[in-house]
C-alpha cells in the first residue's frame, strides 16, 4: 500500500539519523508542547550518548497551558525521570520564541558556562526536525549534529496535535514551504526539496 501525501510529507520532514547514534558533547531539546522531547533527551543521556543536556524554549502560542517556559517544563520532566540528574550538566534557555533564537540564545549560554561543544544530538517534535537541523547548520556554523526526534508516526502525532485543537496535516505544506523561503531569507541552510515532496505538499 503506497503512502498517502500526508505520510510522504511527514516522513520527509521527520529526518532521523541512522541508529546507532554516535556519542556527542550535548543533546539539545527544542521547546514545544510535545513533552516526548524531554523523554527522548533523557533516554539519550541515560544511554551514555551525551553527558549534557540543553533545553531551549520560552512561552509559545501552543504551549501556554504549560504555565511556564517550555525549557522549564522539559526540565521538570527530566528530573521526574532522573531525580539525580546532575544539575550542572543542564542548561535551560527560556527566552526564545523561534528556532533561530533557540539556537543563538543557547550558544550564548553555552559560552557563559564554558561548555565546549563540537558535536550535538538534536531533538525536536518530529515534523519540525528537518527545519531545526537546517537552522542549526546555518546558525552554529560548524557544530556537527545528528537528528533524533521522538520515535513516532503520523497518526500518533495527529492525535497529539488534535488534543491542542491543532491540525497537524494542515501544517505540513507550510513547513515544507518554509524550508525554501527561510533559506532565501538566509535564516536556514539551503536544501534541495525533491519534486515528489513538493508534489505531496500540493495534495494536502
Amino acid at each position: 500500500m503506497s503512502a498517502s501525501p500526508a505520510e510522504v510529507a511527514y516522513h520527509y520532514l521527520t529526518t532521523r539519523s541512522p541508529d546507532p547514534l554516535s556519542p556527542a558533547d550535548l543533546v539539545v531539546g527544542f521547546g514545544h508542547f510535545d513533552l516526548r522531547i524531554a523523554h527522548r533527551c533523557a533516554e539519550i543521556w541515560q544511554a551514555g550518548l551525551a553527558p549534557r543536556i540543553l533545553f531551549t524554549g520560552g512561552v509559545g502560542a501552543g504551549s501556554a497551558d504549560l504555565n511556564m517556559p517550555e525549557a522549564e517544563a522539559f526540565a521538570e520532566v527530566l528530573f521526574n525521570l532522573i531525580p539525580d540528574f546532575p544539575r550542572d550538566h543542564l542548561i535551560t534557555e527560556t527566552k526564545s520564541t523561534n528556532t533561530g533564537d533557540n539556537i543563538r540564545f543557547s550558544l550564548e549560554l553555552m559560552r557563559t558556562a564554558n561548555w565546549e561543544v563540537n558535536t550535538a544530538i538534536l531533538v525536536a517534535t518530529p515534523f519540525r526536525q528537518r527545519r531545526v537541523m537546517q537552522t542549526w547548520a546555518k546558525v552554529t556554523d560548524g557544530i556537527s549534529a545528528q537528528n533524533a526526534p521522538p520515535v513516532s508516526e503520523l497518526q500518533i502525532d495527529r492525535a497529539l496535535f488534535g488534543e491542542k485543537q491543532e491540525d497537524l496535516v494542515a501544517q505540513l505544506p507550510g513547513e515544507i514551504e518554509r524550508l525554501t523561503t527561510y533559506a532565501q531569507r538566509d535564516w536556514i541552510a539551503p536544501s534541495e526539496i525533491p519534486p515528489e515532496i513538493r508534489h505531496a505538499a500540493t495534495q494536502l
